[in-house]
């Protein structure tokens, strides 16, 4: 599989850069060779591993030259990984890997290597990304400024800003899934309710992730007086056919969740140039979201509702967002220097 992103002639006096760039999560490795020259950069020799298969990063990485017919000449290496990275280095959660910027860059013999959290590489894929790489959701296409935000829910929830101007751009990874979910309608006061008398403080990330989905799940057929079913993630959001789970209730109240925290992050960050929306989930739920009451739950921020009405909301359909923002993580600077 090739994947090419803004293909384009390069030309001009911009040095011309090739890097390894990988997106490194707790089942899968990606990869993929970059080659950049000012804005301009395409991805080529794509291919995904299972990580389990392999020791560590480097064994995955050596596999990889071997099938590309050895290792090119590269100038830096940028992964982002599942995960915090602290001081150059990342010990994964649910992987035996433990991998660091300086081992990275000796075993690639690139000038620069670079480890990021993976939603920071989605924040750096933002400015590179076009209409056919994201679904709109609602009329606004374009806003204002120059702060994007990213936010996501897969096995957890991420979020990351990045912010552009002459000095960007910047990115800067959050925590963000760690804070408190603010029920907004009585019916979401229930669902708190009953998540707080199981866990105590209730998080974004608990409603908002895979997991999420089955904590909300029971807590919505708990308050109707439902049967709760040992559902997983997958069958709760499947809609469609006849062996549908009849879950989409819960789809519809984590779709307004998902807005209405897609509202808050804007004005948490500033993110007046759009809202967009990564992770597993929010991708294969787009045949099922009503695009108005989306927009609507996303903009009530009463007094700031006439500035999120501005602020597009955009969820990435890009298959390889990661690889592309971890292609242009790196200034010219920081591989020369």
């Amino acid at each position: 599989m090739t994947v090419i992103d803004n293909q384009a002639t390069f030309t001009g006096t911009s040095q011309l850069f090739s890097g390894l760039v990988g997106d490194i999560g707790g089942t899968n490795a990606r990869f993929a060779i970059a080659e950049r020259k000012g804005d301009t950069y395409g991805l080529d020799h794509f291919k995904s591993y299972e990580t389990e298969d392999y020791p560590d990063l480097y064994a995955v990485i050596a596999d990889y030259f071997n099938e590309i017919g050895g290792k090119p000449s590269l100038d830096f290496a940028a992964c982002a990984v599942a995960g915090p990275v602290v001081e150059g280095a990342i010990k994964f959660t649910n992987l035996d890997w433990l991998v660091t910027e300086s081992e990275l860059k000796a075993r690639t013999g690139v000038r620069k290597a670079r480890l990021l959290n993976d939603y920071a590489a989605l924040a750096f894929s933002l400015p590179h990304l076009n209409a056919n790489d994201c679904k709109t959701i609602g009329p606004v296409t374009r806003g204002k400024g120059n702060v994007h935000a990213v936010m996501g829910a897969g096995t957890g929830f991420g979020a990351s800003v990045l912010v552009g101007g002459a000095f960007g751009p910047y990115c800067l990874s959050t925590e963000s899934g760690h804070a408190s979910w603010a029920p907004v309608n009585d019916f979401e006061v229930e669902i708190h309710k009953i998540l707080r008398k199981k866990y105590g403080r209730v998080t974004i990330e608990m409603l908002l992730s895979g997991p999420g989905l089955v904590n909300l799940y029971q807590a919505i057929t708990t308050a109707r007086g439902e049967p709760t079913l040992n559902l997983t993630p997958a069958e709760i959001t499947h809609l469609e056919g006849e062996d549908a789970q009849g879950s989409r209730y819960t789809v519809e109240v984590f779709l307004d969740i998902l807005a209405s925290v897609a509202g808050d992050l804007a004005l948490y960050q500033g993110a007046t140039s759009g809202i967009f929306i990564a992770g597993g989930i929010a991708p294969r739920l787009i045949p099922h979201i009503d695009e108005s009451r989306f927009r609507a739950r996303l903009e009530s921020k009463a007094p700031m509702t006439a500035l999120v009405e501005t602020i597009p909301s955009h969820i990435i359909t890009h298959k390889c967002a990661a690889l592309v923002g971890a292609a242009n993580a790196l200034t010219d600077a920081e591989i020369t220097a």
